[in-house]
């Protein structure tokens, strides 16, 4: 049987402060594809509802597309609102955890089983078989996703000692799927 493979994290507050901005920014770039989208069917609804083209005679439907332009609106400002709200919670949360972090004298650490991968850090350890786990690698940036996509960790290869990333990404490679 092998013996489970212990990969020391170094904890870094500017690395932690990059690896968490990035990913806010990762997530919410799906959102800023759907705010396009509002965008566009706002400027759409509002020449349709709003501007006199001869050539479309609307008619009495041209209300439905006024009403619509509002409601597209209102979308947008709700969407706005949410990544701003969201951008806000993200980094006072991970102010906390970083001040956490810089007072705990813990060291974090994956370990790699055959079945299994786990993540210990002072305050939590999180356990997922190999069939629960992907990754995703983007620029320099290592995406571990835990549980199906619920839980997720960003690692870079200066948080780790000499080669540990490197073995990292090997049992990754080989135990779990790659995302696109």
């Amino acid at each position: 049987m092998d013996e489970p493979i212990k990969l020391q994290l170094y904890f870094n507050e500017n690395t932690e402060w990059e690896n968490q901005k990035f990913f806010f920014r990762y997530t919410w770039k799906k959102h800023l594809v759907e705010l396009k989208k509002a965008i566009i069917y706002t400027i759409l609804f509002l020449i349709l509802g709003f501007v006199p083209l001869k050539a479309i005679d609307l008619g009495p439907v041209s209300i439905i597309f006024k009403y619509g332009s509002f409601l597209f609106i209102g979308y947008i400002f709700l969407l706005i609102y949410q990544y701003f709200n969201a951008k806000v919670k993200t980094f006072n949360l991970t102010e906390e955890l970083i001040e956490n972090l810089r007072r705990e004298d813990e060291v974090s650490f994956i370990t790699l089983y055959q079945n299994s991968i786990s993540i210990k850090n002072p305050f939590t350890t999180i356990n997922c078989v190999w069939s629960k786990t992907s990754y995703k690698i983007i620029d320099h940036y290592l995406i571990l996703s835990m549980l199906n996509n619920k839980i997720n960790f960003v690692f870079t290869k200066p948080e780790f000692k000499e080669n540990d990333f490197t073995i990292l990404l090997d049992f990754l490679q080989r135990h779990s799927k790659k995302e696109n």
